[in-house]
């Protein structure tokens, strides 16, 4: 079964790969924006770029990149009357990516172990002696490259810019002996990287001078566009796209014989399953000959309709596994976990979050939980399952 998932896996990525190809006449450019920024590896950052604009091309592919320098010291002491001989320092690094141009957070995690360390028995002076020890500068991360690839590409097209917040989280915990005294502190750069790839734009013949999608109501996209000079036998395709990749026709249409200048026009009757994403518009020229050519992008905006509800990733978890309060507004949240019972086994408090982490894995044995998270602004209140494995 594994197999066969990874077999089927490796299916869709190559047609991504080839439908991304199939739309280029030429080979795709990209297009780059990258920053940089030093902090005290647990911080939050906020970066915003420009979105592509879809008059270069077709956006087929987002790739998100950071390179990650993670410097790391500690001190660890003995709190045994025995002498420890097999003390190891295990530091984690956690580091997640959200937005509201994501379907959901991207996450990574990175674990590097150091030790082992022989520490005599505890003297009774901290900070010194056989039962003490202090080590770094230590490279955890050294320019580690972290990257995630999106091809829901819809959300990164238009006008204005897209922003993302970037949480870091860095800790550490000692292996030996539970009684002792582990100290550390961190410093970090992150380098902060989005990579649009896209083909090259084949525009239209100057026969087509504008072309606009516009949101009318709740119901409808008004969609216009005008040309001139236009060509005997020929025909316009109008194509719709929710992914940015797989554009499928919505109408067509055929100027009236004779016709130099032309005004078309059509009302798009909004889907459900339109709600919350950004739909991409644009206009197939289809000559006599069968040769095609297509207009740049119009990207139109549908607000998602909220339902209030919080979401658990991975579900179901074996480890580490995050709860998206909000895609775009920050709260003061208390999340607890019951057991199906009803019983309150753990708390959580999460101040200015998106999301919230659980280390489910390990807290906690395998079965099934409730999630409940409050706001403690607003009493909103969700509860959802978590299955762990």
């Amino acid at each position: 079964m594994k197999n066969l998932k990874q077999t089927a896996a490796l299916s869709v990525l190559l047609l991504m790969a080839y439908w991304g190809q199939a739309q280029c006449t030429n080979p795709t450019n990209t297009l780059t924006y990258d920053t940089t920024v030093n902090a005290l590896g647990n911080s939050m950052y906020s970066f915003t770029f420009p979105k592509f604009n879809p008059a270069l091309g077709t956006l087929t592919e987002v790739k998100i990149l950071t390179k990650v320098t993670l410097v790391y010291n500690f001190s660890l002491e003995n709190g045994e009357s025995n002498a420890v001989s097999n003390y190891r320092v295990r530091v984690f690094r956690d580091d997640e990516v959200s937005s509201t141009s994501l379907l959901s957070p991207l996450t990574n995690s990175y674990q590097k172990q150091y030790g082992y360390y022989s520490l005599a028995g505890s003297d009774g002076i901290p900070g010194a002696g056989p039962d003490y020890t202090s080590q770094g500068p230590l490279y955890v991360m050294n320019q580690q490259n972290i990257a995630y690839t999106v091809y829901n590409t819809a959300d990164f097209m238009g006008a204005g810019n897209v922003m993302f917040d970037y949480t870091t989280s860095t800790y550490s915990a000692a292996q030996g002996s539970i009684n002792n005294i582990l100290d550390g502190s961190a410093q970090d750069a992150v380098n902060f990287q989005i990579v649009y790839t896209y083909c090259p734009q084949v525009t239209l013949a100057a026969d087509i001078i504008s072309f606009s999608a516009n949101r009318l109501n709740e119901s409808a996209i008004d969609i216009k566009w005008i040309t001139k000079k236009e060509k005997n036998n020929l025909n316009y395709e109008l194509q719709k796209s929710s992914d940015g990749k797989f554009f499928g026709s919505v109408a067509r249409f055929t100027p009236a014989s004779g016709s130099q200048t032309g005004s078309y026009s059509y009302s798009y009757p909004v889907q459900p399953t339109d709600n919350g994403k950004t739909l991409l518009f644009r206009i197939k020229q289809i000559e006599a000959n069968g040769t095609a050519k297509y207009s740049p992008v119009q990207a139109v905006r549908l607000t998602a309709k909220t339902n209030g509800q919080i979401k658990i990733f991975p579900n179901p978890a074996k480890g580490l596994t995050s709860v998206l309060f909000n895609n775009t507004k920050r709260g003061n949240w208390e999340v607890s976990v019951y057991s199906v019972s009803g019983q309150l086994l753990k708390r959580y408090l999460f101040n200015n979050a998106l999301t919230g982490k659980i280390n489910a894995g390990n807290e906690f044995e395998k079965g099934v939980y409730m999630i409940r998270a409050l706001n403690k602004s607003t009493a909103e209140e969700s509860v959802q399952q978590l299955i762990i494995q």
